[in-house]
């Protein structure tokens, strides 16, 4: 698992928070990183607006690699495992929407640009991608 050192730089080499957290999962999962990162390149930031957080978002999308599926009655245990994901994440960070999260509402470009220069995306993000890392994969490992 990657450590919060190992992801600062990540975020340093210009990945999302997203695209950290689902690269990494996914990897796991057997699928492709690079193409992990692909997927979820929009999504960094509560998707460029401040929404969701990219960390929540990108383990979101992981277990829905791991747990999800085309067959309606089998949707129940993937939606289970996002809800225990987000309840589990929001309880460690006090909540899933970036904005709330960072202090700063991402879809001003002003705003944006002041989280990432005065540090606070450093400072905060590799936590919570660590932190998403982590429940995620405790969920993906459950039976």
């Amino acid at each position: 698992m990657l450590t919060e050192a190992q992801i600062l730089e990540k975020f340093r080499s210009r990945l999302h928070c997203s695209q950290v957290v689902l690269g990494e999962l996914a990897e796991d999962l057997g699928y492709d990183k690079e193409e992990a990162y692909r997927i979820a390149c929009p999504f960094g930031g509560g998707m460029s607006q401040g929404e969701t957080c990219g960390c929540v978002t990108g383990a979101l999308m992981a277990i829905g690699m791991a747990y999800g599926n085309d067959h309606p009655e089998q949707d129940q245990r993937c939606q289970e495992k996002a809800k225990q994901f987000r309840d589990a994440f929001v309880e460690r960070n006090g909540s899933a929407i970036c904005r709330e999260i960072l202090g700063y509402d991402f879809r001003d470009p002003e705003q944006r640009q002041a989280a990432r220069e005065n540090g606070t995306v450093f400072a905060t993000c590799p936590k919570l991608a660590k932190d998403a890392i982590e429940i995620a994969s405790q969920l993906i490992q459950e039976a």
